[in-house]
């Protein structure tokens, strides 16, 4: 994989194979319809939440993957710190500061070290120095590497989550307009590809008067 995250999918389709939702089957009297468990998940508001958050949190880690591959002087504590005020939750102005702060110490040692390259040559400090920041840039590799299987893993846990949060609502809200209707049978749309009770809009109608 490179050193950019792919892109991942808001709505997994293995969610989709859904039982059907029954209430009180009876053979021989059967009022059935079918609802479209995807367009709950695409359309609702708790379905678009789930795609704005995503969103957020996977241009987080995409930026902090473009701006170490930029600027590949860092060191282990730097990144860890980096990582850390990036990813956080609600972070506040002094978190901001502090992560600008990083940000331009680690700029300007990968200024440093391109600056060094540049000379024709160097004196025995100077090249200790190069030796030492191209160290560090060696290691950025291996971390990069790293946090793309990390930040892809934790983006498809955090997706499945908030997937499975919308998930139960959606099959809250068929339940509750079958009952209210009197359906007795409601097939999820990848089951039944049509009937003519369609409950999709009613369900996700009841899905946003949840929240």
């Amino acid at each position: 994989m490179n050193k950019n995250l792919s892109g991942l999918g808001w709505l997994v389709a293995g969610v989709m194979a859904m039982t059907m939702f029954a209430s009180g089957f009876q053979a021989g009297q059967n009022k059935m319809a079918v609802v479209d468990m995807q367009r709950i998940l695409s359309e609702s508001k708790a379905g678009k939440k789930v795609r704005d958050d995503m969103t957020v949190q996977v241009n987080l880690r995409q930026g902090l993957l473009e701006f170490v591959n930029l600027n590949k002087v860092i060191t282990p504590e730097q990144a860890t710190k980096l990582e850390s005020l990036t990813l956080k939750d609600s972070p506040t102005q002094a978190d901001k500061d502090e992560l600008e702060k990083l940000k331009t110490e680690i700029r300007n040692e990968s200024k440093k070290f391109e600056s060094l390259m540049q000379k024709p040559s160097l004196s025995d400090a100077e090249r200790a120095e190069f030796n030492k920041l191209a160290d560090l840039r060696r290691g950025s590799d291996a971390l990069l590497n790293d946090w793309n299987q990390k930040f892809s893993q934790q983006l498809t846990n955090m997706q499945d989550d908030m997937l499975a949060n919308v998930l139960k609502k959606a099959r809250d809200a068929a339940q509750g307009v079958g009952k209210k209707d009197g359906y007795t049978v409601i097939f999820p749309t990848t089951v039944a590809v049509y009937a003519s009770n369609d409950i999709t809009d009613a369900a996700i109608k009841a899905v946003d008067e949840s929240n």
